[in-house]
């Protein structure tokens, strides 16, 4: 047994001890085991980031004695790529996740002292599911046998290591997993602090979710970026976005998250949202787990790109049930999603069922009365949600379909669904300044209009008939977004300043995003003489798209046995090419370079491909070619509008909530009791009143706890 199997069992034990002591601890009240989970917590830590080290040593040092480190590593490597190794596979990226949580407990170990406001009972259950989590999590990385020893075999043909794929050997792919990885890490505190709010009844509980759900958000948007990014400049896919299954699973968290941070504006405020805000800090997690679990499993899906699992079988069915079968890993993963999408469903029906009713309200008397801040939130949050399960019934419906299909359909129904959140945006941005009645009219008139201008551009075959039908709701939530931004100065106050103009650089941010996506999805510029995967074009000869040309001026084809970044090079081929615009050159002497390699398996494999893309102000040239004789080659080329638009969008979305999150403070709402056991969690709901107190409705039950922090005040300031 290894260090670092020693290691990963002391975390285990760690946290099966942090677990199971805070447990005793809120059963029987005794401080001294509230204390020994504290530090059983912080060893959990410990032995989990002791392990992460030692794992970066052996990369560093090229201990390739190690399977995992000889998989993704080689002596000729840098130092940076050495130390990115650790979380290039599967196994190092889950100990960084791991880590992650951890980092989660320890921090939340150390505050609990400050945070007054929140009852010991909310915080024993919550750090209880957060060391069962990692708990599980530590389980299946125990199967996944990181620390393994590499086969004498492998040695004597690699003694310098397999190396890593050249296509990993990036800047985006330095940054990329560590981001992705803290943001699904820190959706974990959302799930525990759902799930200790649905059984403490704390109403503080959002004092803890909100930042750690804000810093996923953060992390999330920011590990989709640059995973595009990553697609667009370096893999030549031929976009930034193809709707892969594990974008589509990637992209899942980040909904939920955000809806769930709308949610919680009106819950931490009104009180509003107390079944669904928690649901779906919940399920934010589920789906980080359905993400994994697609990554892992990617076989399922004939469509995926994304091919990291093996599978053998003619149908889906068939095929997951192989991987289930043969990778305990997988299978641990898949029974952790249903387990928690149970235990979700279960606390939220739990919660409805014992909770009060509210007090009908008079129906409004006419349809513009339905534009409010209460209603203008729900049908935000019911948007993204909706948008969520659309987009996981597509997935789950394409499972044998064709990656071009699956694009196909994916681009044309997502879009209208980002044209509806556009729509809503607008409408909860102009409607206090309008007023109610103006803007439900405004809103029917821009329905109209957006539903006219689709249907000009489609009979006279203008343009893309889904980008005419967005463009009036993009136009006016990127103006009303610039507007709100331009009047958010709050007089001598930098914070609230801030604060203010954080949710419209966001918005702002949303909005170029789902523009430029939009337009940029679908009015891409083919050839008129070839397909979209290439054209068949011949030396000297030229391909044109738009108003740009491409001319393939040279082609080199050399057998040269060589290593490139640990990677073994057999074949090197080369195109050389022209860009012209309007007859006028913009780019001579263009090298396009495919390197292929013999594989552990004796294939002749891809090892990197060339893109090149030219920037302009409003679109992008892109190109990459495929070698295909000593007189001609496949050349890809096609013109993609508003991609510095959709990079703008994202940064902005990231500094935006950045903003808000540093800047955010809100106080939390005041207990009205405490008991002996310290815990401060709210009073008990009408149906678990104590001897003697009446409540017949929701209001008399609101006019009591008034009433009851009035008298609390009083004696408090008395």
């Amino acid at each position: 047994m290894s260090v670092g199997d020693l290691m990963l069992i002391g975390g285990t034990l760690a946290a099966v001890g942090a677990a199971a002591t805070r447990t005793l601890a809120l059963r029987s009240g005794d401080r001294r085991m509230t204390s020994v989970s504290v530090f059983l917590s912080m060893f959990t830590f410990l032995f989990v980031s002791l392990a992460l080290l030692l794992l970066a040593y052996y990369f560093l040092s090229s201990d390739f004695s190690y399977y995992y480190v000889w998989s993704y590593s080689s002596t000729d490597l840098s130092t940076v790529y050495k130390l990115s190794g650790v979380w290039a596979g599967a196994e190092g990226s889950f100990l960084l996740w791991i880590w992650f949580m951890a980092l989660v407990l320890m921090i939340e170990v150390f505050i609990e002292p400050r945070r007054k406001y929140l009852g010991g009972n909310f915080h024993g259950i919550f750090q209880i599911v957060l060391a069962c989590v990692i708990l599980i999590f530590m389980l299946i990385l125990s199967d996944m046998n990181l620390f393994r020893g590499t086969d004498g075999w492998y040695l004597s043909h690699y003694p310098d290591g397999y190396g890593m794929k050249l296509v990993l050997q990036t800047p985006e792919m330095v940054i990329h997993p560590p981001v992705v990885f803290a943001g699904y890490a820190f959706c974990v505190a959302a799930l525990a602090a759902g799930v200790a709010y649905f059984l403490s009844e704390d109403r503080n509980w959002f004092a803890v979710a909100i930042p750690w759900a804000r810093l996923s958000w953060i992390f999330l948007t920011l590990g989709i970026g640059i995973g595009a990014i990553w697609a667009y400049y370096v893999l030549g896919w031929g976009g930034y976005w193809a709707w892969d299954p594990v974008e589509i699973s990637s992209l899942l968290p980040w909904l939920l998250v955000t809806a769930f941070l709308h949610t919680m504006v009106r819950h931490s405020r009104k009180g509003e949202y107390d079944i669904i805000a928690p649901l779906l800090g919940m399920l934010s997690f589920v789906a980080v787990i359905f993400a994994t679990f697609a990554t892992r499993a990617g076989g399922i899906w004939t469509s995926s790109v994304h091919a990291f699992g093996s599978s053998v079988g003619a149908s889906a069915g068939a095929r997951l049930g192989y991987i289930l079968e043969h990778d305990s890993a997988v299978l641990g993963i898949f029974s952790l999603m249903l387990a928690l999408l149970a235990l979700s469903i279960s606390l939220a029906y739990r919660k409805y069922s014992l909770s009060v009713r509210p007090v009908g309200e008079p129906e409004p008397e006419k349809l513009s009365e339905y534009v409010s801040d209460r209603n203008n939130m729900f049908l935000t949050v019911l948007l993204f949600v909706a948008t969520s399960a659309i987009m996981l019934l597509l997935l789950f419906k394409n499972v044998n379909t064709s990656q071009s299909a699956n694009y196909d359909e994916f681009n044309q129904k997502m879009s209208l669904f980002f044209v509806a959140i556009m729509v809503t945006m607008s409408i909860c941005l102009l409607w206090k300044r309008l007023g109610k009645e103006r803007t439900f009219w405004f809103g029917i008139v821009l329905i109209a209009v957006s539903a006219g201008l689709g249907i000009v551009a489609v009979a006279g075959n203008l343009t893309n008939g889904l980008v005419a039908f967005s463009l009036p709701s993009y136009v006016v939530a990127v103006g009303a977004s610039v507007v709100k931004l331009a009047k958010s100065r709050v007089i001598g106050s930098m914070r609230k300043t801030l604060q203010a103009a954080s949710p419209h650089l966001i918005h702002l941010g949303v909005a170029l995003v789902l523009m430029s996506f939009v337009v940029s999805s679908n009015l891409q510029s083919f050839p008129t003489q070839g397909q979209q995967g290439g054209v068949l074009v011949n030396l000297g000869h030229e391909v044109s798209v738009g108003d740009y040309t491409v001319r393939l001026t040279a082609l080199d084809s050399r057998i040269e046995a060589k290593t490139i970044g640990g990677m073994n090079v057999d074949r090197i081929m080369e195109g050389t090419v022209d860009i012209l615009r309007d007859g006028k050159q913009l780019r001579t002497g263009i090298v396009l370079t495919d390197l292929y390699g013999f594989g552990i398996d004796g294939e002749l494999d891809v090892v990197d491909v060339d893109v090149y893309i030219y920037k302009a102000v409003l679109n992008d040239l892109y190109l990459d070619f495929q070698w295909r004789d000593n007189s001609s080659a496949y050349i890809q080329v096609k013109v993609i509008p508003l991609m510095n638009t959709l990079w703008a969008g994202l940064g902005l979305l990231t500094v935006g909530l950045s903003i808000r999150t540093v800047v955010w403070k809100q106080e939390p709402k005041e207990t009205l009791s405490a008991e002996k056991s310290g815990d401060k969690s709210v009073p008990r709901r009408p149906d678990e009143k104590e001897p003697g107190i009446s409540v017949k409705s929701e209001r008399d039950y609101e006019a009591l706890v008034e009433e009851e922090l009035r008298k609390f005040k009083q004696k408090k300031s008395g």
